[in-house]
């Protein structure tokens, strides 16, 4: 999987700019790390919003493939119990803001609750941060608690009149709108619009999908598929005891390198594919695409 090492060079993406802010943000409160030495907290991007000039990315740091997840710097365990999960969902940083000029990155706004909820900021042409008092009120964000009913660790979960019940307990809920709206208030008073812009590039969705699209042609960074045709089912093995097919194994380097781009979801990663090819994926496709995707064979 050396060619990922040559996409990397070749183009500032998303994953890679992500890993930077965890560094950052997260590098003093996480000890695990990976092959080089970096923070791994995964997180999904949730929404675009222009602001004026700019432009405002929503995040969502995941319990999903992080507290599971051995490769993920707050890994608990592989089957985490109800207690382990609510204390994750209460306590982790949960949303994250970056605010972009012209695709370049300015300012990351994250909102976390130890020791205690503020907002911390961070510029990203020198690094520089400061915490802000954030007067937020409620026990769990409106993110965590949806992805809490949508992963049904608790059967017994639900959300009514903006309590989530979880674990027998109730957790009111901030809202996204009203997150957001702190945080546009944070960008207004302290001026984060007039920062400096970074020279680090966050593309957006379609900028992202474009390029993976092109690269994935023939010739392209991301055509793992080209040098193997007519030898697509040859065996190969992938690691003591695991063995599969060329074809198996360019689909896994594909999913894995949509994941190191910074693709949003494996969901994401069927649609763009499913462009390429020009017609629905079969299961086989998604199945070493999604293995990719999260470096099943890695672990």
């Amino acid at each position: 999987m050396n060619n990922l090492i040559t996409i990397k060079k070749v183009v500032k993406m998303k994953r890679a700019t992500i890993i930077i802010l965890t560094i950052i943000a997260l590098g003093q409160l996480f000890g695990q790390t990976d092959n080089k030495g970096n923070p791994v907290f995964n997180s999904v991007s949730t929404s675009e919003n222009s602001v004026g000039d700019f432009m405002l990315i929503s995040n969502y740091y995941t319990l999903n493939n992080n507290i599971e997840n051995r490769l993920s710097s707050v890994f608990v365990s592989e089957n985490p119990t109800l207690d382990q999960i609510e204390m994750a969902a209460v306590n982790l940083p949960s949303d994250f803001f970056i605010l972009t000029k012209k695709s370049k990155m300015v300012v990351m706004i994250l909102l976390q609750n130890l020791p205690q909820r503020e907002f911390m900021t961070i510029e990203m042409s020198n690094n520089r941060q400061k915490t802000f008092v954030c007067k937020l009120k409620g026990d769990i964000t409106e993110n965590r608690a949806n992805e809490i009913m949508k992963e049904n660790y608790d059967p017994s979960a639900k959300i009514e009149k903006n309590v989530l019940t979880f674990n027998g307990k109730n957790f009111e809920i901030i809202s996204n709108k009203d997150i957001e709206e702190a945080v546009l208030a944070l960008i207004k008073k302290e001026k984060l619009d007039k920062k400096k812009p970074s020279n680090i590039m966050l593309p957006s969705k379609s900028e992202l999908q474009e390029f993976i699209l092109s690269e994935t042609k023939e010739g392209g960074k991301l055509d793992f598929f080209t040098e193997i045709k007519g030898k697509e089912f040859d065996g190969i093995q992938i690691k003591p005891g695991v063995f599969s097919t060329k074809q198996s194994v360019a689909l896994y380097k594909w999913g894995r390198a949509c994941f190191e781009l910074g693709v949003n979801t494996v969901e994401d990663t069927y649609e763009i594919f499913a462009i390429f090819k020009g017609k629905p994926l079969n299961d086989r496709d998604k199945e070493y695409i999604k293995m990719g995707f999260y470096k099943e064979w890695e672990k």
